[in-house]
């Protein structure tokens, strides 16, 4: 039996933090279309307390078939965030977090933990 096409990602986690990276490779069955993006983000006051970097940093995109990928770091660690159902732009979870791309509007990163939901403001970066 041939084996499935996969869909390979090489991604360069913890890329904003100066650490060394991990390869992911994610095998899916068909022949999906594939693409990859990053974008520079920089959130408000806010972002940084509930673990996001200050300043500047990377977020990667991944899109494969039916699959779309978030990877944003927090708390030092590269989150692989999975898409869920919006209303409108793209919406990504993991663990209590959401990023949340809401087409053009504006990135918003919150947390629903125990401690109560925070949020941060974040917008694309001129490069």
């Amino acid at each position: 039996m041939k084996p499935a096409p996969a869909f390979c990602v090489l991604a360069t986690l913890l890329s904003s933090l100066q650490l060394p990276a991990a390869d992911l490779t994610i095998h899916l069955s068909g022949s999906p279309q594939f693409s990859h993006r990053v974008e520079r983000v920089a959130c408000d006051a806010n972002g940084a307390t509930m673990g996001l970097p200050s300043g500047v940093f990377t977020v990667e995109y991944i899109n494969g078939g039916d699959n779309s990928l978030a990877i944003v770091p927090v708390n030092g660690k590269s989150l692989i965030f999975a898409n869920v159902v919006a209303g409108s732009g793209a919406r990504y979870m993991a663990r209590q977090y959401t990023w949340w791309d809401a087409a053009g509007r504006g990135i918003t990163f919150t947390s629903d933990w125990i401690d109560g939901k925070k949020a941060a403001n974040c917008q694309t970066a001129k490069k």
